[in-house]
């Protein structure tokens, strides 16, 4: 009697158990956790069928090969795990988003106040909707805004509202703003837009799933944290630290502190910030960094790495290129498919692009360059009064000396290289593997591609060649 796999009726028992789990608790975020996690089905149904397989017995099964309601299932996880995972980019949450789509709005005034005269902090949660919080000269915490409420009719809305008030409560050394939407029927959605202001001396904390956070003119820290929604800090003395689910954009302009960037979005804003900053996480968008007066330190996905001492000048960065003026280093940065092009640096660079072109113009006095190209030409313009010891070498391309003199050019097979040495200044490596190199002194013009060639396929042999080694044969 054939034995049948128990690797299908097992995912079931799984994916069932989660929903029952959910059902139990509703307030736990199984839909953050499918949206994530839901590839691991498909790798525990693939190690158990390895598992079927090595067991005594397992030939016949494997040569069955998987049946066709298994196939159907794998289809069926891909398709529900893939539409969760979007869901879950663009916002979309299970806790009331789903109801959110039926019904109709109304709209109600919000506003409370409260002292906050021993107070050190201010704490908001709001699970959905914009907050902006500004500190003033004051003593008291104000809240102003608006209340959304999606339900079936006006009786229901003006119900939900009498049970979701905004409310400021005192918790020892900080003062609570909460908006109360947990209180709210299952079939509603609740939505408060606050505006607030605070003591400035005060550090603010706001909590939420979905909205945007605006935050300025405070002398304590901020911390942001949600799962979709833009963040906007301007004139803040403390340290910062932002975590966002997904983001359009995130802004800090004029922070004296800490900074600490955690998610995923689309653009990253950061100007005149005083301590170190920390950014890990994935960002598609424009990258811009101006005038960071302590170390960044950037750990991107996509084989992304950035850190550098300092950037009087400016960085940005996007998805094809990194253009950079003003550092200080040391500096490293690691791309897979990025042009590279930086200027008037200092101390020394790690640089290495999978695929891109480099152009670099160091200050006086040069530090030590070392850069790879894996596709990519590799321009190097010196300052006329600069000392190095240069190692160029073009593993499958040209290599021009536009310097001078004590540049030698030298050629073994396809690799081409610049050598030379100019007082007893840092060395300098350039290795470009599919790709030209040049040497030039600064103010000169290029005299490489934009672009360099892709890599030439061997030419196919001529008629008679052809014909001459068949005859070999």
């Amino acid at each position: 009697m054939r034995r049948r796999s128990l690797t299908g009726p097992l995912m079931l028992v799984i994916i069932g158990g989660i929903f029952l789990w959910r059902n139990f608790h509703p307030e736990a975020p199984v839909f953050e956790i499918i949206a994530q996690y839901w590839p691991f089905l498909l790798i525990l149904w693939g190690l158990l069928r390895l598992i079927e397989v090595a067991w005594p017995g397992g030939e016949y099964r494997w040569r069955n090969g998987f049946s066709g309601g298994e196939v159907v299932l794998i289809i069926f996880i891909c398709l529900i795990g893939s539409g969760f995972w979007a869901g879950y980019r663009h916002g979309f949450n299970w806790n009331g988003d789903f109801v959110g789509i039926f019904g109709q709005e109304y709209d109600y005034d919000v506003s409370a106040k409260a002292p906050a005269a021993a107070m050190t902090r201010v704490v908001f949660d709001n699970p959905r909707g914009n907050i902006k919080v500004t500190g003033a000269d004051t003593t008291d915490v104000t809240v102003t805004g608006h209340k959304t409420v999606r339900a079936q009719g006006r009786s229901d809305a003006d119900r939900t509202n009498g049970i979701t008030p905004v409310e400021i409560v005192p918790e020892g050394d900080h003062l609570l703003v909460r908006s109360n939407q947990d209180h709210a029927p299952d079939d509603q959605r609740v939505s408060d837009d606050l505006e607030v202001t605070v003591p400035r001396r005060v550090s603010v904390e706001v909590r939420g799933r979905q909205g945007d956070y605006e935050v300025s003119d405070i002398n304590g820290d901020a911390q942001l944290a949600g799962n979709h929604g833009d963040a906007r800090l301007a004139r803040v003395a403390g340290n910062v630290r932002v975590e966002m689910g997904h983001s359009d954009l995130i802004r800090a302009v004029d922070v004296k502190g800490r900074l600490d960037v955690q998610g995923q979005g689309s653009d990253l804003y950061l100007e005149n910030i005083g301590g170190q900053t920390t950014i890990n996480g994935a960002f598609s968008g424009s990258l811009d960094f101006k005038n960071l007066a302590k170390p960044l330190q950037f750990e991107g996905t996509r084989n992304t790495e950035l850190h550098v001492q300092a950037i009087p000048g400016h960085i940005n960065m996007d998805l094809g290129q990194v253009d950079g003026n003003g550092l200080v280093g040391p500096m490293r940065l690691i791309s897979r498919s990025r042009d590279v092009k930086l200027s008037q640096f200092t101390e020394s660079l790690t640089l290495e692009t999978e695929r891109g072109n480099i152009e670099l113009e160091p200050s006086l006095p040069v530090s030590a360059i070392e850069a790879r190209s894996g596709i990519g030409n590799i321009e190097l313009a010196l300052p006329e009064k600069a000392t190095f010891q240069l190692d160029a070498t073009a593993q499958r391309g040209d290599a021009t000396n536009s310097y001078g003199p004590p540049i030698q050019s030298e050629n073994e097979g396809r690799t081409n290289t610049l050598k030379g040495k100019v007082g007893d200044g840092p060395a300098i490596r350039l290795n470009a593997d599919h790709g030209s190199v040049e040497v030039r002194k600064a103010g000169t013009p290029s005299s490489l591609p934009s672009t360099p060639p892709p890599p030439q396929p061997p030419k196919p042999p001529k008629a008679k060649d052809l014909k001459d080694s068949e005859i070999k044969l």
